[in-house]
């Protein structure tokens, strides 16, 4: 009987040990190291190099603010953790705007391929990011 009440008593002990880790789990890391209310914008593969953050849900942005666009390495990862999708556009006159990519609301990549043996890509050479339904103007 004794022997019967030491088991109970460690099967008990193990069940609140295992249910106590599990309530006190840390939660899962955001992608990318990404806050849970941002668009960010990666100047390298595997979310290294963070270039841009934006809250904003309709808002545009000039990449070349941010180290990105033409003549660079462009967008090479994201994670968006805005409720609205991005746009990349580009422009050569300042008039006329042409989406080229969207990110959709939870979308990440940890390569965009922008950089692949200087093969051309939107991710490299658009001008602007769009949060929401804002466009360039």
């Amino acid at each position: 009987m004794q022997l019967k009440r030491i088991g109970t008593t460690l099967a008990g002990i193990l069940a609140l040990a295992v249910g106590g880790t599990l309530v006190n789990a840390a939660p899962a890391a955001a992608v990318g190291g990404c806050p849970s209310d941002k668009l960010c914008l990666y100047r390298s593969t595997e979310y290294r190099t963070l270039a841009f953050t934006a809250a904003s849900t309709q808002a545009c942005f000039w990449l070349s603010s941010y180290g990105m666009g033409p003549g660079t390495n462009g967008i090479n990862s994201y994670v968006n953790n805005l409720p609205v999708k991005a746009t990349i556009w580009n422009t050569n006159d300042l008039n006329n705007w042409y989406a080229h990519g969207t990110i959709r609301p939870g979308g990440y990549t940890s390569d965009t391929g922008a950089v692949t043996g200087g093969e051309f890509s939107w991710w490299k050479e658009s001008n602007m990011i769009c949060t929401g339904s804002a466009v360039p103007d």
